[in-house]
């Protein structure tokens, strides 16, 4: 059975993650969007009693939903708590990805993974090429203040609480710059996509 290449694709807030992966996804690849997974753990019944335990009722909407603003504000208050937001959301995160990867595999080219704690994580699936993106801190804060409605003090709180990770996305195979024109980006996502695609179909060809 041929396995299906998979591409994972992790950097810091801001940097344009999302962006490169969805080029690199293209109309062949699946995307796996972890942070949108993620907000489908957020709706699990001991996922919201444990955040709650964890950061307050405050966290919680009237209907019992967890509000994502204020758990963000609760959680990037300080390390600690971005470490408890980790413990409460990684096993049950790391098992609906996996889910999700499984069942995109039989029927796809290649996957993507838009992953932001990569190398955090222990799949049960191996992640063939990692791409990690990166952007001036100036076009970083922008993008947060501009798309999430923040001040400059909320987003570069925001910024430095990821530098922990600083080490982890250096570990990637690729790198890819965002702060030019979308069209150098997406070709060089592009470039790095085909590359590592080719190489892969003339090692399937070896094997044959």
């Amino acid at each position: 059975m041929k396995r299906t290449p998979v591409i994972a694709v992790t950097g810091p807030i801001a940097s344009g993650k999302s962006t490169v992966a969805r080029f690199i996804a293209g109309r062949d690849g699946a995307l796996v969007d972890c942070d949108r997974l993620g907000h489908r753990v957020l709706e699990a019944p001991a996922v919201r009693r444990k955040l709650a335990a964890a950061f307050g009722a405050d966290v919680l909407t009237p209907s019992g939903q967890v509000s994502r603003r204020r758990l963000a504000r609760a959680a990037f208050a300080d390390d600690r708590s971005i470490a408890r937001l980790n413990r409460i959301m990684r096993p049950a995160l790391a098992k609906i990805i996996t889910a999700e990867v499984m069942r995109r595999r039989a029927r796809s080219e290649y996957i993507v993974l838009d992953a932001v704690l990569l190398f955090q994580y222990r799949f049960k699936f191996k992640v063939d090429r990692a791409v990690v993106t990166r952007a001036s801190l100036e076009t970083r804060l922008k993008r947060i203040m501009r798309r999430d409605g923040l001040s400059r003090a909320e987003a570069l709180l925001r910024i430095e609480r990821q530098r922990g990770l600083e080490d982890a996305w250096s570990r990637a195979d690729e790198s890819i710059r965002t702060d030019g024109s979308l069209a150098r980006v997406r070709s060089r996502a592009l470039r790095i996509r085909d590359r590592f695609l080719d190489r892969c179909r003339r090692a399937g060809r070896k094997r044959q």
